[in-house]
């Protein structure tokens, strides 16, 4: 059906627009770019061909860049990157390859996170408006050199993950303090850069920046009685490991994007994801998550944008600094081992096609409270969108829907037919029709969007989960034989089953 239509559109003339991205603002944070050219690495497009990141990015579809700011790096140790100069170098670029751009201050002479925001050594043995004025001042120093440039950020940071506040001890937020006295000291310091920012381009965007999506329900509601000042709501979201497609977990996608909506209808102004990532180990599911992240997030109007934090890296490579300080390498870059970019940044691409859902790799059967699993439905051989499985029946008339967790879809029956597939509120729950216990095969068709439902006949009157690997002849969960790779759950004799 779909090649008639498609070859009926070709007869006619008719011309389809090609899918746009429907995140407008697709960004990376490459900040380590300079450091490990210093060091002789290449990036490499698709074909190997060696090519300059930033170009290279923007044939992946970024069309932003964020660069993150230190003080003083130097005297730290670290060396002279992400310092002034640094920054500066690299903003070029970016102008050069069109990209809208975004600072991001630390306010520290290394990372600052929800854990550590380390005064500026520079600034030690300072009063609270001594690091005010030092913190404005520094503020002023940066953007100022950028629009001698002709640079114009479009959004700044002021600070970095600042959920305890930043710049510590002096803008530390006092949790042993009450209401908006715990934020005083925090208030001032991120208000002066505030003020800083619009002094050099009052057109920018201040973004104040927190760590987990799930935070910013009342990170942002008390900085801004405490009277906090910002433009955007910055969030840092990487998705769990293990729950990344949960309907509930606070790691999980389809969770970031209704607290986005959320807090954005609470405060009155968008939400920028500034940071993203996942583990790199698996490429291939990397990129799945992020193309789910994207698929949540696009028709979420609240969102401002999605930033992926250091895609450059392989997951191998890290600063000199780092071995000093015996810390691993960062391993959620979306870089290969020689460089060349991963399936990850697929998400990314200007031509994304977010048109239809993903179809997902398997479903799951809740009750109907949707607190429980209950079985899950692994795709029919051959029939992409169709899912079967067993569900162990155990009550008269039981109740339960059936969710794809990858894409936070709840399915359940249409009011207007019971074996009708409904993805809508207001859908009813599925149900075993009769009193007759035992083993069931449900089946679901995602394409005809139709379910049903049958006493199974095979003679397994049990199922249990057995995570060991045991020899013997494997099979799907519709009895086909599968052979010793097949990812899913398989069945073995004794009616013994391995999850894999």
């Amino acid at each position: 059906m779909r090649k008639l239509i498609a070859a009926l559109l070709i007869a006619t003339g008719v011309v389809t627009a090609q899918a746009a991205n429907p995140i407008a603002t697709r960004g990376a944070d490459i900040s380590w770019c300079t450091e490990m050219e210093a060091e002789g690495l290449t990036f490499k497009n698709a074909d190997g061909q060696a090519t300059d990141l930033f170009p290279l990015m923007g044939q992946l579809g970024v069309n932003a860049v964020r660069l993150r700011v230190w003080v003083n790096p130097t005297r730290l140790g670290y060396g002279a990157w992400c310092d002034k100069a640094d920054v500066l170098a690299k903003a070029k670029r970016a102008k050069a390859q069109g990209f809208d751009l975004m600072i991001d201050f630390h306010y520290s002479d290394i990372f600052a996170d929800p854990g550590t925001q380390s005064l500026p050594l520079d600034w030690e043995g300072l009063s609270l408006d001594e690091v005010k004025a030092a913190l404005a001042a520094h503020t002023v120093d940066v953007l100022q050199a950028l629009k001698d440039e002709g640079i114009e950020p479009k959004w700044v940071q002021v600070g970095n993950e600042t959920n305890n506040g930043m710049s510590w001890e002096a803008g530390r937020i006092d949790w042993n303090k009450y209401g908006n006295l715990r934020y005083a000291n925090y208030v001032t310091l991120s208000n002066a850069g505030y003020q800083a920012v619009k002094s050099v381009f009052p057109e920018a965007s201040v973004i104040v920046h927190v760590a987990g999506v799930v935070n910013a329900e009342w990170f942002f509601r008390e900085f801004k009685a405490a009277g906090g000042k910002f433009d955007i709501m910055g969030v840092s979201h990487y998705p769990s490991e293990t729950a990344w497609s949960s309907l509930t977990d606070d790691g999980a996608n389809i969770r970031a994007a209704e607290v986005i909506k959320k807090v954005s209808a609470q405060q009155g102004v968008p939400v920028m994801v500034c940071e993203t990532g996942f583990p790199q180990h698996n490429p291939d599911k990397a990129a799945l998550v992020m193309r789910d992240l994207f698929w949540q997030l696009k028709d979420v109007e609240a969102c401002a944008g999605v930033f992926y934090w250091e895609p450059e890296v392989d997951g191998q490579w890290k600063p000199p600094y780092y071995y000093e300080q015996d810390w691993g390498a960062y391993r959620k870059g979306a870089f290969s081992s020689d460089f060349k970019p991963l399936a990850t940044l697929n998400a990314f691409a200007a031509d994304a096609d977010y048109t239809a859902a993903p179809v997902p790799t398997k479903l799951a059967i809740y009750d109907k409270d949707r607190e429980k699993v209950l079985a899950h439905l692994s795709p029919v051989a051959g029939k992409e969108g169709v899912f079967s499985g067993y569900l162990s029946v155990e009550e008269a008339w039981l109740n339960f829907q059936i969710a794809d967790e990858e894409n936070g879809i709840w399915y359940g029956s249409d009011p207007e037919g019971a074996d009708v597939v409904s993805k809508e509120e207001d859908h009813w729950n599925f149900w075993i029709n009769g009193s007759t216990l035992g083993v069931y095969v449900i089946t679901i068709d995602l394409n005809t969007m139709r379910w049903s439902q049958a006493v199974d006949e095979s003679g397994v009157t049990d199922i249990k989960v057995d995570d060991k690997n045991t020899d013997g002849p494997r099979y799907n969960m519709l009895g086909q034989p599968v052979t010793d790779d097949y990812r899913g759950i398989v069945l073995q004799r004794g009616h013994k089953t391995l999850k894999r």
